[in-house]
């Protein structure tokens, strides 16, 4: 098939791109770069050179397109920004009646599904508290609009957050756990509760199978790696892989609430909405969600666990 990226060349998609490339797909990333990645030259991949906020662009990249997964988006700093990034869904799905592509993979988020009612929580489970910063709130504004304008069409993916090698932000991660852990790293609570996470490589797979899988056709997944596993457990494997004992620095959540409250409100006066007294309960909270869906409609099964997922990633990082 003739399949559209966007976000192709980052830390997700890359990985994606990799997996319909050795299926032996056509692939068309849309970016701002004129050349095809280094990696990529003398593979069966094209640029279309575009900008997410220029809409015609986009629709433009879709001509004679079977299959898009849109990973990327436009950075999400503002109100503005959030708006921007539903809007460019509303002209994707114009473009997908007017290209006739056969399928949309949308890339979503795990905060959709908010702070579940019970765990483990699948797809169906009503949250007990719903998220309401921009990030999470065009999400859900995002996935309102595909569920009903393209019925049979789609497939969405929310993620838990992702870890793994080429991340922008794992590497600074990597480097606080290795300064900070043993003389205290900070978290909220104890760390001990449960954390959802997923591995790049699996999540690329579950979004790889979602645009192939028939069975995936009008569905959302919650996608986790679905292991019981704690934030204490997973920055335990980073600092183990450094060399590094690991003490938590515990800090109560309630000392976090009251400040976050008038962060809120000063955040919103500047159009930056991050709702971070529910982000504070978010991460010091159990959260564990039900993968048997993808597992079921997908045939997918992560692959790492969250000992080996840490090791690829140290080794992308610090070569150990």
């Amino acid at each position: 098939m003739k399949v559209l990226v966007t976000g192709g060349t980052g830390f997700i998609g890359s990985n994606v791109v990799d997996l319909l490339l050795q299926a032996g797909h056509s692939v068309r990333l849309f970016s701002r770069k004129r050349e095809v990645p280094e990696g990529l030259k003398g593979k069966n991949a094209d640029i279309f050179q575009g900008d997410l906020k220029d809409f015609p662009s986009v629709v433009r990249a879709m001509e004679g397109i079977d299959l898009f997964f849109h990973i990327g988006e436009i950075k999400n700093f503002n109100e503005t920004a959030s708006l921007n990034n539903v809007k460019l869904i509303e002209h994707i799905i114009a473009g997908m009646r007017e290209k006739e592509v056969k399928r949309l993979v949308f890339i979503s988020s795990i905060t959709v599904a908010g702070i579940p009612s019970a765990i483990p929580a699948d797809e169906e489970t009503e949250p007990d508290v719903v998220l309401e910063d921009h990030y999470t709130s065009y999400k859900r504004a995002c996935e309102r609009l595909i569920l009903s304008s393209l019925t049979g069409r789609h497939a969405i993916i929310r993620p838990a957050p992702v870890y793994g090698p080429g991340s922008r932000y794992m590497g600074g991660f990597i480097n606080a756990v290795d300064k900070f852990g043993p003389i205290g790293f900070p978290f909220i609570g104890n760390a001990e509760n449960l954390a959802p996470l997923i591995y790049v490589k699996d999540l690329a797979k579950a979004i790889y199978l979602s645009g192939l899988r028939p069975s995936a056709s009008g569905q959302v997944f919650n996608l986790t790696d679905g292991f019981r596993h704690s934030w204490l457990d997973f920055l335990t494997s980073i600092a183990e892989l450094l060399g590094r004992k690991l003490r938590i620095m515990s800090i109560p959540p309630l000392l976090l609430k009251i400040p976050a409250i008038p962060l809120d409100i000063l955040s919103g006066m500047i159009g930056i909405k991050i709702d971070p007294v529910h982000y504070v309960n978010y991460l010091s909270k159990d959260l564990l969600f039900d993968n048997s869906k993808a597992r079921d409609l997908l045939d997918w099964n992560p692959e790492f666990s969250l000992k080996d997922g840490a090791r690829e990633m140290v080794k992308f990082y610090r070569g150990a």
